[in-house]
């Protein structure tokens, strides 16, 4: 008997989940108390060239009590966007770094917390849990882009870490108290993909995905992280500053492998999210001397004729130094505030 339409629609959605499978990969995004995730400590990537410090972060050392060796101490948080990079020195926070040495000299360091697949809240919560115990003079996040694009692709509650439906998963099959013998069945492989596809579903026809009121959630999940790190903030100990980060749909022109970055519909998705967050942004009107404030980043290659998207928010070793030149003009005005204060 042929299939129907419906039939073949959740196959064809089951067959694609399949192929993303693989990116659920414990080395980049192993278990971390509050966090959710970072990369596993210690573990190095060869096809990639990056090993994670003692923490799950790409540093050449793990940020501990700050010694009095450390003239300047700059955290940078965020997602995938700041571990790009065959070693250190050539992330964005490298490249911070390196500028940041030749004003400061050498006792200025620059710490990359860049979690593949981070969310917002993911990185607040870094902040509020770990990295205010360790005396950074300034805080940057760059960010947003992950809170957008990665409810469209997998776990679709706003807000949440792009694989929280999966630990739902696996926390039911093994603790469930009530589940019986005889509706355990056994954990293969494909039995394991089957369990959590179908859970994806579920969540999808429960949020209304891809529905006007789903976008919009996701847009008020975002705003609430904002002003919750608003009133974190002045008990953090050290300004911190919000960035959206870059995103190829804010390009005039796409040239090169941009113009194929993603398909027409997910691209006028993320415009039109971009567009959303970039309100939120213009509706906090924070003081440029406020312990936190915001600052849109998504238009800093606009103009650029140059290709420098990998894809819709990785950018080239030259995007990554516009970046980083950014960044520094950013901490010296921080600084500047801050010595005046």
């Amino acid at each position: 008997m042929a299939q129907g339409p419906s039939d073949a629609d959740e196959h064809a959605r089951r067959q694609k989940f399949v192929k993303t499978f693989q990116n659920f990969d414990a080395r980049t995004r192993f278990p971390a108390p509050y966090v959710q995730f970072a990369g596993k400590p210690l573990t190095a990537l060869p096809e990639k060239g990056w090993r994670y410090d003692g923490l799950g972060y790409f540093n050449t050392a793990h940020a501990e009590a700050r010694p009095a060796s450390e003239t300047l101490r700059v955290f940078v948080v965020g997602d995938s966007t700041l571990v790009d990079g065959q070693v250190f020195a050539d992330t964005v926070p490298g490249r911070l770094e390196t500028g940041l040495k030749r004003v400061h000299g050498e006792g200025a360091r620059v710490y990359n917390f860049g979690a593949i697949s981070a969310c917002l809240n993911q990185m607040i919560a870094l902040i509020t849990t770990r990295l205010m115990d360790l005396q950074p003079d300034v805080i940057l996040i760059v960010g947003g882009g992950t809170d957008i694009f990665q409810p469209w692709s997998f776990d679709p509650r706003a807000g949440f870490p792009f694989n929280h439906f999966i630990n739902e998963c696996l926390h039911d099959f093994v603790l469930d108290s009530g589940r019986t013998e005889a509706e355990t069945e056994p954990l293969s492989y494909e039995n394991l993909q089957a369990m959590i596809f179908n859970r994806l579903e579920n969540l999808r026809a429960l949020t209304n995905w891809q529905s006007d009121i789903w976008e919009w959630e996701v847009v008020r999940q975002f705003e609430l992280s904002l002003k919750r790190l608003t009133r974190l903030a002045p008990g953090i100990g050290a300004p911190t500053r919000f960035y959206l980060q870059p995103t190829v749909v804010r390009k005039t022109e796409r040239v090169a492998e941009e113009a194929n970055a993603a398909s027409g519909t997910f691209l006028a998705y993320l415009g039109r999210q971009y567009d959303r967050f970039e309100g939120v942004l213009g509706r906090l009107e924070l003081a440029t001397d406020a312990p936190f404030t915001v600052r849109d980043l998504s238009r800093l290659f606009e103009t650029d004729g140059r290709s420098l998207f990998t894809d819709i928010v990785h950018v080239t070793s030259e995007g990554r130094q516009m970046m980083a030149d950014r960044l520094q003009a950013d901490v010296a005005e921080i600084l500047g505030i801050a010595s005046s204060a």
